[in-house]
């Protein structure tokens, strides 16, 4: 098994952490092949990455109101575009995605949350569930960074991608609450236009009662 990490992050953290777990990675059953920004994924594309790589570790941050770091902006464009479109480019790969932020801000996982939906949307599958670590609470980015990055490995040393998801996009997002913002029209429409992004989903102690997501966009 072939691995691609691929990272998004303003200041470094993502990145730098993202790096100090795969060091840990070791097995006979896969390989770890490119460490890239976002930019160039979305460069290099989905179906290129597809044929090369057969997992994609994916670990990025948000930036300002749920937007994606600088680096991550293009392959999370790329991402809309192509479910835009109805493709499935990444249809037989393997993905796990760790969110990264500070829970002070309410979209503080916003972009690691679209980036899970929209990977599955393209036909990867979730092998690990997603983990979100809170730059506000060191203890608990810690034990989500290992259970992890300890996930992944399992996964990776068994030279298998699951015949179906783990869990779902939705999951960590009930868990720690907050709002989540779609971002297609500040991806996909022109600047100029610029409209504020649009509140889709409010996870609180309603919204996780209700047992079901239902949202016009990502329906």
């Amino acid at each position: 098994m072939k691995v691609c990490i691929i990272y998004g992050s303003e200041s470094g953290n993502s990145e730098r952490a993202v790096k100090a777990i795969a060091k840990r990675w070791q097995g006979s059953n896969f390989e770890i092949g490119e460490i890239m920004e976002g930019a160039t994924a979305a460069v290099r594309g989905f179906a290129a990455l597809a044929e090369q790589y057969d997992f994609l570790v994916v670990a990025t941050s948000s930036n300002g109101e749920g937007d994606p770091p600088f680096n991550f902006h293009p392959f999370l464009k790329a991402l809309y575009a192509a479910d835009d479109a109805g493709e499935k480019p990444l249809t037989g790969c393997g993905f796990a995605v760790l969110g990264f932020g500070c829970s002070h801000f309410d979209t503080f996982q916003n972009c690691p949350r679209l980036t899970d939906k929209l990977l599955a949307d393209l036909g990867a599958i979730r092998a690990v569930s997603r983990e979100e670590c809170d730059d506000s609470d060191e203890a608990h980015t810690a034990k989500a960074k290992a259970k992890w990055g300890d996930a992944v490995l399992k996964v990776l040393q068994s030279g298998k991608i699951p015949s179906a998801h783990v869990g779902d996009w939705t999951d960590a997002c009930t868990q720690n609450g907050a709002t989540i913002l779609d971002k297609h029209d500040d991806m996909l429409v022109a600047a100029a236009q610029g409209a504020p992004s649009v509140p889709l989903l409010v996870f609180g102690a309603l919204a996780v009662a209700a047992a079901g997501v239902a949202v016009s966009k990502f329906a």
